[in-house]
């Protein structure tokens, strides 16, 4: 019995101790969004009192405020999910859902903004009458976000694209495919392990942490969802993702 309830009590402080740490991320992310906040909208109050004064380098300067503070908000919400995650604590709710409607509707402006941003072509084609799966919205949404922001990160020219179609085994398959840099074939076992990326080192090109594509997979695992990746480096990348049809 000693046995048993020191491992009882084992239990609980593991349990006690991943909500205090979820508990404390999130309040962590509070805190570092609201300030940041309050950043980007005085910026952007500022940039719009000089649009007509300002020169390229001040907006070069702009840009730069605007780029760096969401790639900090952006950050703590990796880190506060993946925790959520792994801790056990998210809220999975799944329900019926449209994807043009209840998904993509939700972020597409500010994807085809972004296009516009690159001079790049951005498409989405729906070849299925019936876009409606069971799914949990955030955690959905967050893998199509955490899949674009890549196609757009390492795309520098070209278009990126979004298929919808029915699958052969009944299911919906979300194509997303760009014209990108593309993935060597040696990392695409490591492509969902967290905190690791193909580029390491200071010297990378592209900013990031590793974390996005860590958390597409456990939201597609969460979804009972499937995801594919093919690749070839120096042409572009397709990532899909097969979802269960709403029944």
């Amino acid at each position: 019995m000693d046995a048993e309830r020191k491992l009882k009590d084992a239990k609980e402080l593991a349990e006690k101790s991943d909500k205090l740490k979820t508990e404390f991320l999130a309040q962590m992310s509070h805190e570092i969004r609201t300030p940041i906040n309050s950043i980007v909208s005085f910026t952007q109050l500022i940039r719009e009192q000089l649009e007509d004064k300002s020169d390229e380098d001040l907006q070069t300067a702009f840009n730069s405020i605007e780029n760096s503070s969401n790639r900090v908000i952006r950050t703590g919400d990796l880190i506060l999910n993946m925790s959520k995650i792994q801790t056990g604590t998210h809220e999975y709710n799944p329900i019926n859902l449209c994807l043009c409607k209840d998904v993509f509707h939700e972020f597409e402006t500010q994807y085809r903004r972004l296009a516009d941003q690159k001079k790049i072509d951005f498409e989405i084609v729906c070849s299925t009458k019936n876009s409606e799966v069971f799914a949990d919205q955030y955690s959905l949404i967050q893998i199509f976000i955490n899949i674009l922001d890549n196609a757009f990160k390492y795309t520098e020219k070209g278009l990126i694209k979004i298929d919808f179609e029915d699958s052969d085994n009944g299911s919906i398959s979300v194509k997303i495919s760009d014209s990108g840099i593309g993935i060597d074939e040696q990392f695409l076992p490591n492509l969902f392990s967290p905190f690791i990326q193909e580029e390491q080192g200071y010297s990378r090109k592209y900013e990031g942490n590793g974390l996005g594509l860590a958390l597409v997979k456990k939201y597609c695992d969460l979804n009972n969802a499937q995801i594919n990746v093919t690749s070839k480096k120096g042409e572009g990348s397709v990532f899909e993702v097969l979802l269960n049809k709403a029944g």
